[in-house]
């Protein structure tokens, strides 16, 4: 009994490690596509700017804002993906797309994020239960097998000639 409480509770920390790590993985994967995305599109229309910010006379003409060249032609040798792996790696949560206390917030107040964890451990339920029904199925079946395959040590006649069922061999667990 207590290896089989071991094995689920090691079954458990598996299942919640590896959704754990899948989920800080969508997470950065969401936020470096969402990154990637902004920052593509701000370059691309940024390129008409771009342009004319290299014509000295619409430099001159823009005397107190040529910071704002000087931005758009640093946004041009940035490289997107790099920018990208940046932000994503800046918004890093430990629960994903969330900060944790906000998770455990959400979830305690009920509602969409509460069905969706009952979802999640529905369709997670199967890791932790299938060892569990395996086991019974496995000890069933051995208890079956033994019970129509033993050979008959002895019959066993009772006084008056009247046959009793027959014994059949038992196994012990310690084998």
């Amino acid at each position: 009994m207590v290896r089989l409480i071991q094995e689920i509770a090691r079954n458990a920390a598996c299942v919640m490690t590896v959704s754990w790590i899948s989920v800080i993985i969508v997470g950065r994967v969401f936020d470096f596509h969402r990154s990637y995305v902004a920052f593509t599109e701000q370059t691309r229309s940024e390129q008409w700017l771009l342009g004319r910010c290299q014509d000295d006379h619409f430099y001159h003409n823009m005397a107190y804002h040529t910071d704002v060249c000087a931005l758009v032609v640093s946004n041009s040798q940035i490289s997107p993906t790099l920018f990208a792996i940046n932000a994503s790696m800046a918004q890093m949560k430990m629960c994903g797309l969330y900060e944790c206390s906000t998770v455990l917030l959400m979830i305690s107040t009920g509602g969409v994020p509460l069905v969706a964890c009952c979802v999640l451990l529905y369709v997670m339920a199967p890791s932790f239960l299938l060892p569990l029904a395996q086991d019974m199925y496995e000890k069933r079946a051995q208890t079956l097998l033994q019970r129509r395959c033993s050979p008959l040590l002895h019959k066993v006649r009772d006084a008056v000639g009247g046959a009793q069922p027959p014994q059949y061999a038992r196994f012990s667990d310690d084998i």
